[in-house]
């Protein structure tokens, strides 16, 4: 999908973090939205700002991991704007925890949120798309669903998962002019996940996997727009390191043990651990 403007997308998760920077690169390029999350209020500002672009913006405030709320945002969708040809599945929540620390609640929340939600968002548009023999559907994951994730297994799981549903999903419907993609972004600055830990007095991510810019990420997610695929969003080559954990998963654990990805993640989570009764805590919106 080379040309964008006077397409139309939903995007969920977009009433802070990453999800506001993906909504303005889309209005940028003057694509019309349907904006979803939680917060009408802060919503309703990612729609000002986009509809600042020129281009027609709704909110629609939503709970992703209700399928009725999906539903009804489908239809607002078609209803103000007409058929999807984009949908952006962003919205994703984390808890930074051990395992065995973790609530069956939260356990089912994640992979409700992260997993579930975007399956069966896209499940509601992709027949639409199908018939008309175009559009595109982008899933935000995370560097997390591609290697050892200590402290957040739980949310690299969800996003492991999404990951391949993307790219099997895109094996499945080749040739029919829908593309399918996935995007992968490490340690982001300013908004998203880390940003929002390093807020509450969060360890900084370690100089060899440095934080990449929110508006890379967006850029990103455009890029998957257009042609598909999956593209892993990070300062430095991510790819060999990848591989050299696909030939050998010990040799995985080993780097990211050196890159001090896992002792970061295990301070955070006894930070919270001891600022906060773990089972009144609320997760950590992503997007």
């Amino acid at each position: 999908m080379k040309e964008l403007r006077g397409k139309r997308a939903i995007v969920t998760g977009a009433s802070r973090g990453l999800g506001v920077y993906i909504a303005r690169a889309l209005a940028e390029r003057g694509v019309d939205l349907v904006l979803a999350a939680r917060s009408a209020d802060a919503l309703d500002e990612t729609r000002r700002q986009c509809e600042a672009f020129g281009v027609r913006a709704v909110a629609v405030p939503c709970d992703v991991s209700s399928i009725e709320d999906q539903r009804r945002l489908v239809a607002a969708a078609e209803r103000e704007l007409g058929a999807v040809d984009i949908l952006v599945n962003n919205a994703g929540i984390e808890f930074t925890e051990s395992v065995t620390n973790m609530s069956i609640d939260q356990v089912d929340e994640i992979l409700l949120t992260n997993l579930h939600a975007p399956i069966w968002l896209t499940k509601l548009v992709l027949p639409a798309m199908l018939k008309a023999r175009r559009g595109s559907i982008v899933n935000v994951a995370s560097l997390a669903g591609k290697g050892p994730t200590a402290f957040a297994a739980l949310y690299a799981t969800s996003k492991a998962g999404l990951i391949n549903f993307s790219m099997s999903l895109q094996s499945e419907i080749a040739g029919s002019g829908v593309t399918v993609g996935v995007v992968c972004p490490g340690f982001v600055s300013e908004a998203g996940m880390w940003a929002a830990h390093e807020a509450g007095g969060a360890v900084r991510a370690p100089s060899m996997v440095r934080p990449v810019s929110p508006q890379k990420v967006a850029n990103a997610v455009l890029r998957c727009v257009e042609r598909g695929g999956e593209i892993l969003v990070s300062t430095g080559p991510m790819r060999p390191l990848l591989a050299l954990g696909e030939l050998s998963p010990g040799m995985a654990q080993a780097v990211v043990k050196r890159l001090g990805v896992r002792d970061i993640f295990k301070a955070e989570a006894d930070r919270l651990k001891q600022g906060a009764d773990r089972e009144d805590r609320e997760p950590a919106e992503t997007r």
